[in-house]
């Protein structure tokens, strides 16, 4: 039986590994989505990062929840290939690009009852910047996706 191609880099390398640690220790990456006219549009988001099952290569996707009256839900309907990218990392020297295409989840889908998962994540972060509980900060969020990454690139 053939395996399937890993999409992640190899974590016995330097950049698989710090992939690895990024996907599942930063709180904000940036997603970038382009607009009707073709311009590009960066938006800094929330995510949770899902390694697939049993994967140790750690392949896996983003969930990200948007405001349903979020300009980029309509672009990434209408273009839903999209690219997420860390920060630099420490002296801009971890630069890691993802792309992928959007799934929008169903209210009813797993995923999109993921907030007890981004309440750990994200308890410290929602009360010292919005001076309220994760699930409070979250409410307006109520559109749920999960972009699988078909490409990594970086270094």
């Amino acid at each position: 039986m053939i395996e399937p191609p890993h999409i992640l880099p190899d974590p016995t390398t330097a950049f698989g590994a710090a992939t690895r640690r990024r996907l599942l220790s930063e709180e904000i990456i940036w997603l970038i989505t382009v607009n009707a006219a073709g311009i590009p549009q960066p938006n800094p988001v929330w995510f949770l990062w899902e390694p697939d099952d049993g994967d140790e290569w750690g392949d896996g996707s983003f969930l990200i929840f948007h405001k349903d009256n979020a300009a980029r839900l309509r672009s990434m309907r209408e273009r839903p290939t999209v690219a997420l990218h860390f920060d630099g990392g420490v002296h801009d020297l971890e630069v890691m690009v993802f792309t992928g295409d959007v799934e929008f989840l169903a209210a009813d889908h797993p995923g999109a009852g993921k907030v007890t998962a981004f309440e750990a994540k994200y308890r410290e972060r929602a009360a010292k910047y919005f001076k309220s509980s994760v699930g409070e900060a979250m409410a307006p969020y109520s559109v749920a996706t999960r972009i699988r990454p078909a490409k990594v690139r970086g270094f």
